[in-house]
């Protein structure tokens, strides 16, 4: 993030990102995702030029905005980047930016020049995308892959919390799409932000599945319909991962305590109907009726 609040690594600002579809919540940049941020600077620095109908002026317009440069073009009657910096027409920062990327292009078209020709570069990054259909912990997906979570992490950065919301395109390791499926099956939509999944043993039930994760036998095995599958096979444990906290979900009220507090509140009433009624005095002493 810079200090203009610009945020990824094509420096978008909110309101910007937003308009290249770049979605921004509580828990959610998309101007983190590089793929996603790389394309829309793609689309911005297209309609850009498509504005100024030159490649200089929209590198310096990305850099310090269109508004700034059409400032810059009507307050001097010059539509040249070149003939605006020297006027000291434009921002330092974008007097200097613009440069520094021709030298950059430069540089790579001519590398064995420069003594790049030999650099060792990454490979490309591999990687699957699953559309959430509900609000899903990275913890989990990480589990179905047998992956670190922290790598799981590395492949979403926009996810700037634990769980990905509903809709989200989660990346997941390459090839491992149909795992995370797998264990999606077993965790009902409404928990896969907080329950955990298990890979059944040999000789594993559901009580000793249970003391291993502390928690209640009869609710492991509720989780589950009553039903061990066969070992190798994901079962749902309902408990939050360690050091999270499950989410507080809406208490619903039993017909059985919603009768009880019926029953009080007629009670309560009756009560007060059978009270000795009673009248004031001239003096404003409260005395009983006769």
């Amino acid at each position: 993030m810079s200090n203009k609040k610009c945020v990824g690594l094509w420096q978008f600002a909110a309101f910007r990102g937003r308009e290249y579809g770049l979605n921004q919540a509580p828990g959610l940049d998309d101007r983190m995702d590089p793929e996603q941020a790389t394309r829309a600077a793609a689309h911005h620095l297209r309609d850009l030029y498509t504005h100024f109908g030159d490649w200089y002026l929209a590198l310096a317009a990305y850099n310090c905005g269109p508004g700034c440069v059409d400032h810059a073009v009507l307050r001097t009657g010059y539509a040249d980047f070149w003939t605006l910096r020297r006027l000291n027409a434009l921002p330092k920062e974008t007097s200097n930016y613009v440069p520094v990327i021709l030298a950059m292009t430069i540089m790579s078209k001519n590398a064995k020049d420069y003594g790049l020709d030999d650099l060792e570069t990454d490979r490309a990054l591999e990687y699957d995308t699953i559309q959430l259909e509900a609000s899903t912990n990275l913890a989990l997906i990480a589990q179905a892959v047998d992956r670190p979570t922290s790598e799981i992490r590395e492949l979403n950065p926009s996810v700037l919390r634990s769980v990905a919301p509903l809709g989200h395109a989660v990346h997941v390791p390459k090839g491992t799409r149909g795992l995370v499926q797998a264990a999606f099956e077993v965790v009902p939509a409404n928990r896969r932000d907080s329950w955990r999944v298990h890979r059944l043993e040999s000789g594993e039930t559901f009580a000793t599945v249970a003391k291993r994760y502390s928690t209640a036998s009869s609710a492991l095995s509720a989780a589950n319909h009553d039903e061990l599958p066969e070992a190798g096979a994901w079962i749902a444990v309902p408990t939050a991962y360690p050091g999270e906290r499950a989410p507080v979900r809406p208490a619903q009220t039993s017909h059985k305590a919603a009768a009880s507090t019926k029953h009080k509140a007629g009670s309560k009433a009756a009560a007060a109907r059978t009270k000795t009624p009673v009248h004031r005095s001239a003096a404003g002493k409260r005395a009983p009726l006769s």
